[in-house]
C-alpha cells in the first residue's frame, strides 16, 4: 500500500466546524469514491494548536490520481464547501505527503497494535517524524528494523507502522506508536533509552556520525470519526 499524511493547518477559531464537516459529511462521503481512510487525529501536545491530521491509504500512485480528483470535482462536495465556508474559509494550508512503508511496517504485515477498540478507551497515538542525517537514512532505517523495532516490541511499545517518504521530503523516517497514557510512554521510553544493548547498538552506528538530526513528536487524540482508536 502507499499512504498519504495529511496535516491541516485551520484558521483561528475553525477547528470545531471543520471536525464536524469531516464527521458529518466529508468522511461519509469518501467510501464511494473507494477513498480509505486509515486515522483520523488532532493534536494533543506538539504540533501545531490550530491542525487536524489524517492519513489515507491506496493501493497505488494511479489509484490515488483517479480516486481524488474525482472527490473533489463531486458537485455535493462543493455545495458543502461553499455552505460551511460562507463567513471564511475553515482551512489556511494543507501540507501532504506520500509515504510507503518499509518491511517492518506493522500496519502493512497485519500485526495489530492492540486489541480491538471496542473492548478499550483509545488510545493516544505519537506521530514521530525523524529527519536524519545527510546520507544516513538508509543506515536509521536499518537501525529501526534490525534493532529499533524489535526492542521496542521486548519493551511493551505498541507499534502502528513505520513509513519512508515518496513525494516530498526525501530524508525521514516516519513512524506511529499507540500509548494508554502519558504516564505509560514516559515509563516505557525511560526503560528503553536505559536499555545497554540500546546504547551499544546506538554507539556502534553512529561511530560516523549522528544518524538523526532532528525529532519531531506530536501526540495526537483520535476524533469520535477516526478508524483507528
Amino acid at each position: 500500500m502507499l499512504y498519504e499524511l495529511r496535516k491541516y493547518e485551520v484558521m483561528p477559531g475553525k477547528v470545531p466546524a471543520l471536525l464536524d464537516r469531516f464527521g458529518s459529511f466529508t468522511t461519509k462521503k469518501w467510501p464511494e469514491y473507494g477513498i480509505r481512510l486509515v486515522g483520523f487525529w488532532t493534536p494533543d501536545m506538539g504540533g501545531h494548536n490550530h491542525q487536524v491530521i489524517y492519513m489515507f491509504a491506496w493501493e497505488s500512485l494511479e489509484e490515488r490520481q483517479k480516486k481524488f480528483p474525482a472527490w473533489q470535482a463531486d458537485p455535493e462536495r462543493a455545495r458543502v464547501w461553499a455552505e460551511t465556508e460562507k463567513n471564511g474559509p475553515l482551512v489556511h494550508r494543507v501540507q501532504n505527503q506520500l509515504i510507503e512503508p518499509t518491511g517492518f511496517s506493522q500496519l502493512d504485515n497485519g500485526v495489530p497494535y492492540g486489541p480491538d477498540a471496542a473492548g478499550r478507551k483509545p488510545y493516544l497515538f505519537e506521530l514521530r517524524e525523524y529527519d536524519a542525517s545527510p546520507g544516513k537514512l538508509p543506515a536509521l532505517v536499518k537501525r529501526f528494523g534490525g534493532f529499533t523495532s524489535g526492542a521496542f516490541q521486548k519493551f511493551g511499545f505498541r507499534q502502528v507502522g513505520y513509513w519512508t517518504p515518496l513525494i516530498g521530503l526525501s530524508n525521514q523516517l516516519i513512524y506511529m506508536l499507540a500509548w494508554e497514557s502519558y504516564e505509560e510512554r514516559s515509563d516505557k521510553f525511560r526503560t528503553f533509552r536505559a536499555d545497554p544493548e540500546r546504547q551499544r547498538v546506538f554507539a556502534e552506528s553512529e561511530k560516523d556520525g549522528v544518524l538523526v538530526e532532528r525529532v519531531t513528536a506530536t501526540m495526537m487524540e483520535p476524533t469520535a470519526f477516526s478508524p483507528m482508536k
